[in-house]
């Protein structure tokens, strides 16, 4: 089986990766900051340290790198440190460990915000560039860690997967939890109401990572993997509709009643990103519906299979 190095076991995605790897009977190493219990119960290797562990001793007998950690926090040299310097740290480690394959986590928040009259963002769309002050700290900071990972010359077959907004229960889930949190507590959620609202099901980002790792023969270049030399870049959209419907889906699911209306009116960008190059590429689309996500996050709410959300 695979050998897998898996940044961000901890969080929302990469604790649903270690899962999966761990079902399939991978062995997963992953660098952490601190214990978890729940991963050291499915058998993962814990390097305690987070990228500080990571050098290309962690990497020697290392088949892929799954990189999922990231922070969307609003320090920009935080963001910096971790989602660009991370990443180099971990590119780099990669290249002089000769890890085969490489597997990215981004976003969609990495594209240059589209104008109202773009139909269709794809993945040769402008990036958000460094010194964009009106994009996030956290969109600036991916789209600086897609660069250096297209940038590479050398090194393992790299794939970038950029998904929308994950639907899925989690404590750290940012749509599931973070979002419905604020709006219960009546911070709102100051975005246009009549915007698209990209989604991808936890789960079938989780497929995509799979596949793009071509982790039944990841020593082999496969049309299930991409090929050395090439960086694959692939949306992972599950479906499109509007910041309303996922704004009126977590009122409905929150208990009692909402401070506020959440979102604005203001007149917002109602195109949507491009979704046929990852079946194309990998063979895969995901399949999970707005609803099927939005199910799960309100039955996590209401039996509180996660942390009390705070």
């Amino acid at each position: 089986m695979a050998r897998v190095l898996l940044t961000g076991a901890t969080g929302f995605v990469g604790g649903r990766i270690a899962t999966r790897l761990a079902m399939l009977d991978h062995p997963v190493v992953a660098p952490v900051r601190r214990h978890d219990d729940h991963l050291a119960e499915l058998g993962v290797e814990l390097h305690l340290g987070g990228f500080e562990a990571v050098a290309p001793a962690l990497l020697a007998d290392i088949e892929v790198v799954v990189h999922a950690a990231a922070t969307a926090g609003p320090d920009l040299a935080t963001a910096a440190a971790v989602n660009v310097e991370g990443t180099r740290r971990l590119r780099d480690a990669a290249v002089e460990a000769g890890t085969p394959r490489f597997v990215h986590v981004s976003t969609t928040s990495v594209y240059a915000d589209p104008s109202e009259d773009v139909r269709v963002v794809d993945e040769d769309a402008p990036l958000v560039s460094d010194d964009d002050e009106d994009a996030s700290p956290y969109a600036r900071t991916k789209a600086s860690a897609d660069r250096l990972l297209l940038a590479t010359q050398e090194g393992p077959a790299v794939a970038i997967l950029r998904p929308p907004a994950v639907l899925g229960a989690g404590p750290t889930s940012t749509w599931g939890t973070r979002v419905p949190t604020a709006i219960a507590e009546g911070r709102g959620f100051p975005a246009p109401r009549g915007r698209s609202f990209a989604f991808v099901h936890v789960e079938d980002l989780v497929d995509a990572i799979e596949t793009a790792a071509a982790l039944d023969d990841p020593w082999t270049p496969s049309p299930a993997g991409p090929a050395p030399g090439a960086p694959l870049v692939a949306n992972v959209v599950g479906g499109h509709v509007t910041v309303a419907d996922y704004l009126d889906a977590v009122v409905d699911l929150l208990p009692g009643s909402v401070p506020e209306r959440p979102g604005t009116d203001e007149p917002a960008w109602t195109g949507r990103y491009a979704t046929d190059r990852l079946p194309r590429k990998l063979g895969l689309a995901p399949h999970r519906s707005f609803r099927a996500g939005m199910a799960e996050i309100a039955d996590a709410w209401t039996t509180q299979d996660q942390e009390e959300p705070r």
